[in-house]
């Protein structure tokens, strides 16, 4: 694919000397300036209908798609429900679908910094990779189209015309001269813009996420310094949702503190409710285990007539998922929230089963209503879509990737029940959601508030999906499983972004690597899969020996022990009572990790509020379904996920915990007759127990 190069600077020629080679285009200033300007631009024939553009975790297809103003949290309006609607978000920063248009933002709202560029009818790709900043301020990206030209130009200041932020609540693009500060210079400094250009052959998406993988994979940096054991993180959560966050009157584990609303709330599915619960079946004490139990019958109790979960529940009664606008004239329900409910309950019989514990009847009852509410939805429409009528099982909105975990949900059910029905549907909407959706580079319609947006989660649950369609046929899905998988390893941070020093996270020494973004509408960074834990990865690794998935995997987990709020490192929030000064509580997260300036620059490296529940949810599930330490002795691979040391030595595994806490670590090591086994949807058998004091070091012979 050609492209020319072209550097700008602001000034007469004589005040900068300019320096170009194939991996850097370096400024020198000649003079002192207090407002300079460099740039270097990328100029490529690039007709809109023939191209698609990757900015990971910013633009997916060049956020070529409808955009409209909404106040947060954005909701349809009545005419634009339907079964066949087009993509449609809010006003984030987007390249136009028609006609000249352009783009601006900031190396903070990239998790990878770099921009991909597909040219389908000469299967030509471009992918140019950078960093973030020079001089303490972020490099600026503009994406530019005029007419089958497209610009790709690197900026030093980023130089913003339309900033986007939350303007008296409403997500969208303004004029806002103060948003980007000027770079002062003095004469003799120099001002370097890195660039590494890739050009190659690339037959369609699926092989542009691929190439991408693998060059994010020799650009990631090393996952973070060890700091808190994954035992302590959950010994802390254990106490937390067992004391304060279970509501015993009515008998399951709320989102919010049972002093601060005694009637509860609850989400099904999404943000960790009736999903963490599996946590506790397996790993949990007899009160945890008793409560996870009570929480499931609390959770099969809100169904509807038709078998559809509700999706919330406060203060004696259920709500649609519509923010108020609609009532109960719609009873919309995120499908999302009802395949996720769906699928841990599955998970958890199949874990009870595994533990040789009862199965109660409403148990399984309830979850078959729920997989049947999917199939019927399905054999109705033939998608699955975004909202559904939780009374009358209606498509309120369709036409997106949100239930993309629906196929794992009835992979599972099968699983279970042995019905046919079940497994067919599965790989009728696997293929379906492949060709929509894995083949076109847009995952959409995971979160309930961001309209429809490109988002993670939704990517995540596909991934999900194709791995438990592998494991159920065989190599016939592999490919899906590693095409969603490259997919969704553009939404994971590669690098450690460099926070102001004087941010909580600047001060708490935040290594973002392995973080995940949201969604391109709400721009930042979070703990871990919303809401998973990363094993699809492990299984990938197993099935393909692609030592790649087994550091995401590792990137993904390690990442969030950095942020739980405990007593040797408090996170506090920006806002609480009093302001500032209480933190969260021990075991608490909080879903921002904010790089990008969004919420404000001022708010650039600070967790804003909380806590939040799904990332304490995911955090749990990867306590239980992630090896803190796995092993492949035969092939000399290891992955330490769990905030230890350890390499293999003489035949023996070798742990040291470098932290000030004593660790009870999980460990998974592997023959090559055991890769040959697949995990299915419970494999904790598999693991082995350590116990590592603080500071110590224990052998263990393989």
């Amino acid at each position: 694919m050609k492209y020319e190069v072209s550097s700008w600077y602001a000034g007469a020629p004589e005040n900068t000397v300019v320096t170009v080679t194939d991996q850097e285009t370096c400024f020198c200033a000649v003079k002192d300036s207090e407002d300079a300007a460099y740039q270097v631009c990328f100029e490529m024939e690039a007709p809109i209908a023939d191209t698609y553009i990757l900015v990971p975790g910013c633009a997916y297809d060049g956020n070529r798609f409808e955009t409209v103003l909404r106040n947060y949290p954005p909701m349809y309006l009545e005419e634009e429900l339907g079964a066949e609607v087009p993509l449609r978000m809010t006003q984030v920063p987007h390249l136009k679908a028609e006609g000249d248009s352009f783009m601006d933002v900031t190396v903070g709202d990239l998790t990878v910094p770099c921009v991909c560029v597909l040219r389908k009818s000469l299967q030509k790709g471009f992918m140019i990779f950078f960093e973030q900043e020079q001089h303490g301020l972020n490099l600026g990206l503009t994406l530019e189209q005029k007419q089958d030209t497209l610009n790709v130009c690197l900026r030093a200041p980023a130089k913003r015309r339309l900033v986007y932020r939350w303007y008296e609540g409403v997500p969208s693009l303004r004029e806002n001269s103060q948003a980007d500060p000027p770079l002062c210079v003095k004469a003799g400094q120099k001002t370097v813009i890195a660039h590494e250009v890739f050009t190659f052959d690339c037959r369609n998406i699926p092989e542009l996420y691929k190439i991408f993988f693998e060059k994010r994979a020799l650009h990631a940096q090393k996952s973070g310094e060890a700091r808190l054991p994954f035992s302590a993180f959950w010994d802390m959560a254990k106490e937390a949702l067992n004391h304060k966050y279970f509501i015993e009157k009515e008998g399951f584990y709320s989102q919010v503190e049972n002093n601060v609303l005694p009637e509860g709330a609850w989400q099904s599915g999404w943000v960790g409710s009736g999903m963490s619960t599996l946590s506790f079946l397996c790993d949990g004490d007899e009160e945890s285990f008793e409560k996870a139990i009570r929480t499931l019958e609390f959770a099969c109790s809100l169904q509807s007539p038709i078998g559809w979960f509700y999706g919330i529940y406060k203060k004696g009664k259920v709500y649609p998922d519509d923010f108020g606008y609609y009532g109960e004239r719609f009873h919309m329900l995120l499908v999302r929230k009802h395949a996720d409910l769906t699928y841990f309950l599955y998970k958890q019989i199949i874990a009870l089963k595994k533990m040789g514990k009862a199965v109660p009847d409403w148990l399984s009852d309830s979850a078959c209503r729920g997989a049947d509410a999917l199939v019927t939805l399905w054999e109705t429409y033939g998608q699955l879509g975004q909202f559904v009528n939780a009374q009358t099982g209606e498509l309120v909105v369709g036409n997106s990737a949100s239930s993309g975990i629906a196929p794992a949900a009835l992979c599972a059910a099968y699983a279970v029940t042995g019905n046919e029905k079940y497994a067919c549907s599965a790989r009728e909407i696997g293929d379906f959601y492949y060709r929509i959706f894995i083949c076109t580079g847009v995952t959409s319609g995971g979160p309930g508030e961001i309209l429809q947006a490109p988002d993670s989660e939704s990517a995540a649950g596909l991934l999900e999906s194709y791995v438990a369609l592998y494991e159920l046929d065989g190599a016939k899905w592999l490919q899906c499983a590693c095409d969603a998988a490259h997919q969704l390893s553009s939404w994971v941070v590669s690098y450690d972004y460099r926070f102001p020093e004087n941010s909580r996270f600047g001060k708490r020494k935040v290594q973002t690597v392995g973080s995940v973004w949201a969604n391109v509408q709400n721009k930042h960074s979070a703990p871990g899969l919303c809401t998973l834990s990363a094993a699809a990865f492990l299984k990938l690794y197993r099935a393909t020996e692609e030592v790649r998935y087994l550091e995401l995997m590792q990137q993904i987990s390690h990442f969030m022990p950095q942020v739980v709020s405990c007593p040797e490192n408090p996170m506090y929030p920006i806002f609480g009572t009093p302001l500032g000064e209480q933190p969260l509580g021990w075991g608490e997260m909080c879903e921002r990790v904010n790089m990008s300036d969004w919420e404000g620059r001022e708010h650039v490296g600070d967790a804003i509020f909380g806590p939040s529940n799904w990332p304490q949810a995911a955090m749990m599930l990867t306590w239980t379904e992630i090896p803190g330490i796995y092993a492949v002795p035969d092939l000399g691979v290891i992955a330490v996920s769990d905030h230890m040391h350890a390499w293999l030595e003489e035949g023996e595994l070798v742990i040291e915990n470098p932290t000030n806490i004593d660790a009870r670590v999980k460990i998974m090591t592997e023959t090559p007759q055991d890769r040959e086994k697949s995990l299915g949807f419970y494999w904790l058998e598999r693991f082995l127990g350590a116990e590592v004091p603080a500071r110590g070091c224990v052998r263990i012979k393989l």
